[in-house]
């Protein structure tokens, strides 16, 4: 009579442990979903309440209002001479308008050649905080461009923001 106790007591303490087990595995996936769809109803209700204003922004995007080229700049830090085209020999430069921006924001521009965007060279810098704020960079070499397509690349916090494509010839 003993042995016969001992395995329905052991039995029914596996049954026991494994009902706690599946109990807490089923609490534990619900917790996660339930988190899960209440991020998304949080964001669902961000973008359709920015969406009804007409734009969909964050504090963590910039707001770029244009890429310019050219070879000159002037006192306002617009481009003088708005050009796609240059000379081997150029200083290309390139000006980002900005608007309402806090300050502290980073911009970096990526200067590529060709179909397989070699990256010819990388800047960063500081946006101005305000509006109609300009951010000049300057692409220089001492020997002549190699003729092609390059492109700017302006991105921000990781993403392509804005580009622009242009020839030396």
């Amino acid at each position: 009579m003993t042995k016969k106790m001992t395995i329905n007591m052991t039995t029914g303490l596996t049954r026991t442990a494994a009902g706690v087990l599946v109990t807490l595995f089923t609490l534990a996936a619900c917790g996660d979903r339930n988190k899960t769809d209440d991020a998304r109803v949080a964001t669902d209700s961000a973008v359709a309440s920015s969406t009804s204003a007409g734009t969909i922004t964050s504090d963590n995007d910039v707001d770029i209002e244009g890429l310019d080229l050219g070879r000159t700049v002037g006192a306002d830090g617009k481009i003088t001479d708005k050009t796609d085209e240059f000379r081997p020999n150029d200083i290309i430069i390139a000006v980002v308008e900005t608007d309402d921006n806090e300050a502290g924001k980073e911009l970096m521009v990526r200067w590529t050649y060709g179909d397989n965007d070699q990256v010819v060279f990388e800047q960063r810098q500081t946006v101005a905080a305000g509006t109609d704020a300009r951010t000049v960079f300057r692409l220089e070499k001492p020997t002549a461009w190699p003729t092609g397509t390059y492109h700017v690349r302006v991105i921000y916090n990781g993403k392509e923001v804005k580009s622009e494509e242009f020839k030396v010839k």
